[in-house]
């Protein structure tokens, strides 16, 4: 038969295991991570006797740790989308503002340079316009200076982000490595006692805490381990082993940490792919933002210094001089090669340049160059999309070059030879922004005039008039070989009305008949009279009007360039052309768009971020309706465990009782 004082001191010793269990849920109430423990009681096995059993008692069968594995992981998939979204943010908001407001925006700059150029077309003899103009030209290369500088911090701030979250991953994995081994010799899950709860909840914590930093894949091993991956699919903790992430720079010339996993000695780069968390979010701010920003604003940095100097060049300046680089040179000897970076694993030797051919045809992608000795070629790969652009031969004598039309650059093999595997980035316009530069400073330097003058003496018996001349190349030998004057000067001699012959005057004592046969000339129409006569000077001079025999059209070199302001008029006519995007955009829509983008990027993240957190918000609602400890409910349970508590104390008082009155009746 049951023993009294047994069945007591059982419920005496499983109540205070119940109201320890309550307390230590009390103490843990702002615990992060904590999930709430319930215990398990059970009644003792039954005695027989004479026929029927009688009851022994009770015990703690477990302490039940309340949690659910589903919400656990929708809590970890919230949390790295919502941490995700709010890296990205931070970083677009910065960029946004830099290239959207007008203390930094290259907009207004560029509205005042050309209104400044208008002026000097308005007035080109005005020595205060032109020192406007030069003084506007330093401040639009100085906001792309600037725009740079500060597009390169965020960029230097991401990279120390990186860093720093790569070793915060890496010191938590180690810490879920070590609870992981914790867990395991416990051998609590092995088959023998109780769950280790508290160990549990920190693992889980830990998990959490990772799932800020980085987005991770949780797999249940049957020993209480558990495997985390990354979304590459790289192992990140196996069991008690974790391995090191981390991020560093591996190109030279270019500050872009990449991420790579070390295991061993054994290192490899995982950086596509890996998404979620704060790096995810850092990651896509890189591929997304700064360096799409880098290229678009660098590319249209090339862009205006490439037209201005291209038509500044064909003008004439008030000393007589042809027009110089109103900017720096965008194919500079230094320019050209910060364009190549080269692996730091690289074996080989060649060096490269690149050189813009084509602003207008330029795209804002970045390329990977990659050698194959099997092939003997390089394979040029596009990275945003990461399509292959062309597959070059290594040329069999160096130097060389390979012009790739279609984007607008050339590659320039220098020296060296190549190994097998070597691999370098090519950033054809991140650094376009950086390098700009005004060239000229002095006033007399403005081209604002052309250095053709042609007209029609008013000696002439016919309409003859000269509609408009236009320059096209200044490199060629009419321009080359005689300072300040054309070489040779041409004079046109109408023969009838409707042909003309053209002379050389270059001896004006004895001209030379320069075309054979008389040229056609249609009348009050625009004649194209140098390129009809098969001339190629890099000029032409556009005739109207109904000539008559011996009328002239006199040709020369305009020395004297103070008044004339058709170059700057051709100058002033740029801001409204489509020099960009192969001929889609101009450079204030260039930049329109940009800002655009940037801007959507950075409204979107906000909605992302907003929405996640409140999808987060939910979700932790939900794993503290289950896990969490509810004050209320365990005050409850504290009085009813002490009440049963206070009751077994008081079978065993009665018992003693009993057993001193048996004792005394036996006396």
């Amino acid at each position: 038969m049951a023993d009294l004082m047994n069945i007591a001191v059982s419920s005496l010793v499983s109540q205070k295991t119940a109201l320890g269990t309550v307390g230590h849920n009390i103490a843990n109430v702002n615990t992060a991570g904590y999930s709430r423990q319930d215990v398990q009681f059970g009644t003792n096995q039954a005695d027989m006797f004479g026929g029927q059993f009688f009851g022994t008692g009770m015990s703690v069968s477990g302490i039940r740790r309340i949690s659910n594995e589903f919400i656990t992981e929708q809590t970890r998939r919230d949390t790295q989308n919502n941490s995700s979204f709010s890296a990205y943010y931070e970083y677009a908001v910065r960029v946004d503002t830099l290239l959207g407001d007008d203390a930094t925006a290259i907009t207004p700059t560029l509205l005042n340079f050309f209104d400044a150029v208008s002026d000097v077309s308005n007035d080109p003899a005005s020595v205060p316009a032109r020192q406007v103009l030069i003084s506007e030209g330093e401040a639009l290369a100085n906001r792309f200076n600037s725009v740079y500088s500060q597009v390169a911090l965020q960029n230097d701030t991401l990279n120390a982000d990186l860093e720093s979250t790569t070793a915060q991953i890496t010191a938590i994995a180690s810490q879920i490595g070590g609870l992981n081994n914790s867990i395991q010799t416990s051998g609590s899950l092995g088959g023998v006692g109780g769950s280790p709860n508290d160990l549990l909840d920190a693992r889980d914590e830990k998990l959490r805490e990772l799932s800020e930093l980085v987005g991770i894949s949780v797999i249940n091993n049957t020993d209480g381990t558990v495997n985390v991956t990354l979304g590459t699919g790289q192992a990140l903790v196996v069991g008690v082993q974790s391995f090191t992430l981390s991020a560093n720079s591996t190109m030279s010339g270019v500050t872009r940490h990449e991420i790579s996993l070390t295991s061993g000695s054994n290192t490899v780069l995982i950086g596509q792919g890996l998404g979620g968390g704060r790096l995810g979010g850092l990651l896509e701010v890189r591929e997304q933002l700064i360096d799409p920003v880098f290229n678009e604003v660098g590319r249209m940095g090339l862009a205006i210094s490439d037209a201005f100097n291209s038509q500044h060049q064909l003008g004439v300046d008030l000393n007589g001089n042809l027009g110089r680089e109103f900017f720096s040179d965008i194919n500079a000897n230094t320019s050209e090669l910060s364009r190549v970076s080269v692996s730091s694993n690289n074996i080989g030797t060649t060096s490269f340049s690149v050189s813009i051919d084509d602003t207008n045809a330029l795209s804002v992608n970045n390329y990977e160059l990659r050698y194959s000795a099997t092939t003997g070629n390089y394979t040029l790969r596009e990275t945003t999309n990461n399509t292959v652009v062309s597959t070059i031969a290594a040329p069999a004598v160096i130097p060389a070059t390979v012009a790739l039309a279609g984007e607008g650059f050339s590659i320039n093999f220098l020296n060296g030879a190549p190994a097998d595997g070597d691999l370098y980035l090519i950033t054809p316009t991140r650094f376009g922004a950086a390098t700009i530069d005004a060239e000229v400073s002095s006033t007399s330097e403005v081209a604002a005039g052309l250095p053709i003058k042609a007209s029609a003496p008013f000696s002439n018996t016919g309409t003859t008039k000269v509609d408009a001349v236009q320059v096209t190349d200044v490199s060629t030998a009419d321009f080359t070989t005689a300072p300040l004057q054309l070489s040779p000067p041409y004079e046109i001699r109408f023969v009838t009305a409707t042909t003309y012959d053209v002379y050389d005057v270059s001896n004006p004592a004895a001209p030379a008949l320069v075309t054979g046969a008389p040229v056609a000339f249609n009348p009050d129409e625009p004649n194209n009279i140098i390129a009809n006569a098969g001339l190629t000077p890099g000029y032409e001079v556009v005739v109207n009007g109904a000539p008559a025999a011996r009328d002239i059209v006199t040709i020369a070199y305009n020395a004297l360039g103070l008044g004339d302001n058709r170059n700057a008029l051709l100058l002033a006519d740029l801001q409204a052309a489509k020099n960009m995007g192969n001929g889609t955009t101009s450079f204030q829509g260039a930049y329109a768009q940009t800002v655009g983008g940037v801007g959507t990027r950075t409204r979107d993240s906000l909605i992302g971020q907003e929405a996640s957190e409140s999808v987060l918000r939910q979700t932790i609602a939900q794993r503290e309706a289950v896990s969490g400890v509810n004050l209320d409910e365990e005050a409850a349970d504290l009085m009813k465990f002490q009440q049963a508590y206070e009751a077994s104390a008081r079978i065993i008082q009665v018992s003693t009782e009993l057993f001193d009155t048996l004792l005394n009746s036996v006396q």
